[in-house]
């Protein structure tokens, strides 16, 4: 629905790739409702083939370790792709990802984020209905952040979503299918969509080792997410590394600003320690 990835940049994470000369990649990918998230996941899965394929050959200088991250759909996305892909990424960093798409939280009716009350939909959705066949809107890969963009529409389109629980209607573009899950179950999801899914109907055992950092009281992406990832990565015989701070609202890293959360200056910052603890997690798993 937005892309944030240049209003609210995780400097703390480039500041930590860049003191090692690490490569960071940023893609752009098409987003809902102008497109359904097969769109947004085979842009992400092109990103990614193409830093395998072709990065190497682009820098002049070979490639090591390819670390795959995502904060929010973007972690939703750094899941999905991870799965999608056959050559998989060394690690994988998910940040407060919206990761079980098909759980509780998308499928029930009646909730608005950041505790805010819910309101009346129709106006918003009748602007941004979901994508449907032959669907004649231009895709779009970014929206830059207005400037008062709580009353920007488009940003409402979110709010709107979980109030009605239509966010699997509007990944797939069919309708109906979080009614269709919330009685049936994830078996609900025709096959040609569960790649959307990876919780569900992914090839789990094969992700890489998994870091998930997520507040206990965010209240845009709620936590049970990636207890539920946690939960079925381990039994699926992943290693898993997890930080839930208690009081880590969403957006939390990046609200840190532009600081280089290694110096002894970062000390006292809200939950450093958690960003500190990815950083170690990120130098463990690239190969020597």
């Amino acid at each position: 629905m937005a892309d944030f990835s240049y209003s609210f940049a995780p400097y703390w994470l480039l500041n930590a790739a860049t003191a090692r000369r690490w490569i960071f990649v940023s893609p752009d990918y098409r987003l809902v409702p102008e497109s359904t998230a097969h769109a947004s996941l085979d842009d992400s899965i092109d990103a990614y083939n193409w830093v395998r394929s072709s990065l190497a050959d682009a820098i002049g200088r070979p490639i090591g370790s390819v670390l795959l991250s995502g904060s929010s759909a973007g972690g939703y996305l750094a899941l999905t792709t991870a799965n999608a892909v056959e050559h998989k990424p060394d690690a994988l960093l998910l940040i407060y990802g919206m990761l079980d798409a098909a759980g509780p939280r998308y499928t029930t009716p009646g909730t608005n984020i950041w505790g805010a009350p819910p309101f009346d939909t129709a106006s918003v959705l009748s602007q941004f209905p979901r994508t449907k066949q032959n669907d004649d809107r231009k895709a779009i890969s970014g929206y830059p952040l207005p400037e008062n963009f709580q009353q920007d529409p488009r940003f409402q389109v979110a709010s709107a979503l979980h109030i009605d629980a239509l966010f699997p209607d509007y990944m797939t573009g069919v309708e109906g299918l979080s009614r269709e899950i919330t009685s049936k179950g994830v078996d609900a999801i025709p096959d040609e969509h569960r790649r959307l899914f990876p919780l569900s109907f992914g090839d789990l055992a094969r992700i890489p080792r998994t870091f998930l950092l997520h507040g206990v009281n965010d209240s845009a992406v709620t936590v049970d997410c990636s207890f539920v990832a946690e939960k079925k990565l381990r039994e699926a015989g992943v290693e898993v590394v997890k930080d839930f701070p208690e009081n880590a609202e969403h957006g939390f890293d990046v609200r840190t600003g532009n600081v280089d959360v290694e110096k002894a200056e970062a000390d006292g910052i809200p939950n450093i320690e958690s960003l500190r603890n990815v950083i170690r997690f990120l130098v463990s798993s690239v190969k020597k």
